[in-house]
């Protein structure tokens, strides 16, 4: 019973300690000193796209400097969804595919 027991309290343990948790998502950008980037895609005509990359420097409570790029990329397309209209049918329309974002930081 006791070997039961254990087993039950080892599992149950284990998936407490599984819980998705992120602590890299912040909520405000700690300007002593840091590098905060901003990304952003747009989409500029049905062939291109821009993205936009913006980097501020904080340093002291202040931004000291700030470098915006954009970046024409190839759009990524069409696609047909099912949405619904004003008066409230399901109807197929075609919107542009959005690209996904991933950042790695090093």
């Amino acid at each position: 019973m006791n070997r039961k027991l254990l087993y039950a309290i080892t599992i149950g343990l284990l998936f407490s300690a599984c819980e998705e948790k992120n602590d890299d998502k912040v909520k405000e950008v700690d300007k002593a000193g840091s590098v905060e980037m901003k990304v952003a895609i747009s989409h500029l005509n049905q062939d291109q796209d821009v993205m936009r990359t913006e980097k501020v420097f904080w340093v002291k409570g202040s931004a000291v400097k700030t470098i915006v790029n954009l970046d024409t990329v190839p759009s990524l397309g069409r696609t047909k969804e099912v949405a619904e209209n004003s008066e409230g049918q399901d109807t197929t329309v075609s919107i542009e595919k959005n690209y996904q974002i991933f950042i790695t930081v090093k």
